[in-house]
C-alpha cells in the first residue's frame, strides 16, 4: 500500500518504520514475461491523491482526486502522459538501493500538478483546498526491443509513431532508493515495542507514555495531550487544535467566533478574553463526516482537563498531518461564519498564520454502531471509521 509507514514482520514480529526524504517514491513492478536481459528504463510520474474541497457561495463540495502526469520532457509521443488507473489498481513497490534499472530525475516543474486541476472541469468557485493529499513519485518501467518502446508492465510494444533509439533516454539519472530509510519500531526512550497501523504518522509507546514520529533516519518524540476516558472501552480519537492569526477578519476570541457564527446563545463576558481554537480531525474519514467534525468541534471550543499520559484504551491512528489540518481553517470558517456570501469573498484573500498546534486525544464512548463524544453528543459510524484506510 502506498501510504504504508509502519509494519510488523509476519515471521519474526520485528517492527519497522519506513521514512522517506522529501516525498514517497515507488515503482510499478514488471510483467513476469519481461526478458531477464532487458535493460529496464524507469520514467517518473508525479501523482496527486486527495480530497479537493471546492467552496462556493452555495455549498462546500468535496471531490476525490487521483491524477498523475509524466515528469520528464521531450519524450517520444508513444510514452503515456499519465499512469491512468495503474497507480490506483496495481500494487507498488518501494525503491531500494539494489533495485535494478535506470531511474531518471523528474522535472521540478511537474510539481505544478498540485496547484492545477489537470483535466478536472473548471467550475465557478471562491477557493479550494486539498486535504489529506498524498503527493508521490511513481516510476513506470519500459525497455527497448528492436527500436520499439515496450511497456514493462504489460510487456507489450507501444504504438509505433517513430523508431526508438537508446540515446532518446540520455537523461539525468538519479538513485531514489538511497533516500528510503528503514527504522526499527522500538521506542528510543525505553526500548519497548511501538504500536501503530500501517499508515500511522505517530507511533505509541505505552511503556513510557510517549509518542514518536519517523524523521529521515531516526524517530523524534512529539508532544501530545489526552483527555481522560470514563471507560476502558472508550476509543481515543486524535485531533489537531490550532490557534492562528487570521488577516482581514477580527477572529481572535471565543466571543468573536460566537458572534460571527451567529450561535444561538448568550455570549458570556469571559469569552471575550478566551482565545479561539480551530479543531481538525488528525485521522482520515469520509469527507461529509470530516466537514461535520470541523464545524462541531470548532463551535464547541472544548476545554477538557488534559494530561500527558497514554491510556490503556484503543487509539485511533494519526494519519492526517498538522500541515493538512492547518489547511482546513479556511474551510471551517466557510462553513461556520455568517453572512456566508460575504465571508467567502474575503476567505479567498486572507492569510492564515498558525501560532500553536497541539495534538489532543479525546475519548469517544463505544456503542453498537457508533462512537459518541460523551459531552457533545457527536457521533461517528464505526464502519465509516474502519473504511477510512481506503481514503
Amino acid at each position: 500500500m502506498e501510504e504504508t509507514r509502519f509494519f510488523v514482520c509476519e515471521f519474526c514480529r520485528v517492527r519497522s518504520c519506513i521514512s522517506q526524504k522529501g516525498f514517497p517514491r515507488y515503482y510499478l513492478p514488471c510483467s513476469p514475461k519481461v526478458p531477464q536481459d532487458a535493460q529496464l528504463i524507469y520514467l517518473p510520474y508525479w501523482r496527486f491523491k486527495g480530497v479537493r474541497y471546492m467552496c462556493t457561495a452555495s455549498s462546500i463540495t468535496p471531490r476525490f482526486t487521483d491524477i498523475s502526469t509524466l515528469a520528464v520532457a521531450d519524450m517520444p509521443p508513444q510514452v503515456p502522459f499519465s499512469l491512468g488507473l495503474r497507480s490506483q489498481a496495481m500494487p507498488m513497490k518501494l525503491i531500494r538501493p539494489d533495485t535494478k534499472g535506470k531511474f531518471f530525475r523528474p522535472l521540478p516543474s511537474a510539481m505544478v500538478l498540485k496547484g492545477k486541476t489537470l483535466g478536472l472541469k473548471q467550475t465557478t468557485r471562491t477557493f479550494q483546498e486539498d486535504i489529506g493529499e498524498t503527493f508521490s513519485l511513481i516510476y513506470s518501467p519500459f525497455y527497448i526491443r528492436q527500436q520499439h518502446l515496450v511497456d514493462g508492465v504489460t510487456n507489450q510494444a507501444l504504438p509505433i509513431k517513430k523508431s526508438i533509439t537508446p540515446d532518446i533516454f540520455d537523461l539525468d539519472r538519479v538513485r531514489p532508493g538511497v533516500e528510503t530509510y528503514f527504522i526499527a519500531g522500538i521506542c528510543p526512550g525505553c526500548g519497548a515495542d511501538l504500536e501503530g497501523s500501517g499508515d500511522s504518522l505517530v507511533l505509541v509507546c505505552r511503556n513510557c507514555d510517549s509518542l514518536w514520529r519517523a524523521r529521515e533516519k531516526k524517530l523524534a518524540k512529539i508532544k501530545f495531550s489526552t483527555a481522560a476516558p470514563a471507560h476502558k472501552d472508550d476509543i481515543m480519537l486524535p485531533f489537531w487544535r490550532i490557534s492562528a492569526n487570521i488577516s482581514s477578519i477580527n477572529l481572535s476570541s471565543h466571543a468573536d467566533l460566537a458572534r460571527m457564527a451567529n450561535l444561538p446563545l448568550a455570549i458570556p463576558r469571559e469569552w471575550e478574553k478566551k482565545p479561539v481554537y480551530f479543531w481538525s480531525p488528525a485521522f482520515k474519514v469520509r469527507p461529509n463526516i470530516f466537514l461535520r467534525l470541523l464545524g462541531q468541534l470548532t463551535s464547541a471550543q472544548l476545554e477538557p482537563p488534559l494530561s500527558q499520559t497514554v491510556e490503556d484504551n484503543l487509539y485511533q491512528p494519526v494519519n492526517l498531518p498538522a500541515s493538512e489540518a492547518i489547511q482546513t481553517i479556511r474551510i471551517t470558517m466557510a462553513s461556520l461564519l455568517k453572512p456566508r456570501k460575504e465571508i467567502l469573498e474575503i476567505l479567498s484573500r486572507i492569510e492564515v498564520t498558525p501560532q500553536n498546534v497541539s495534538l489532543i486525544f479525546l475519548p469517544f464512548k463505544s456503542s453498537l454502531h457508533d462512537i459518541i463524544h460523551p459531552d457533545l453528543g457527536i457521533g461517528i459510524n464505526k464502519k465509516a471509521l474502519a473504511l477510512s484506510d481506503n481514503l
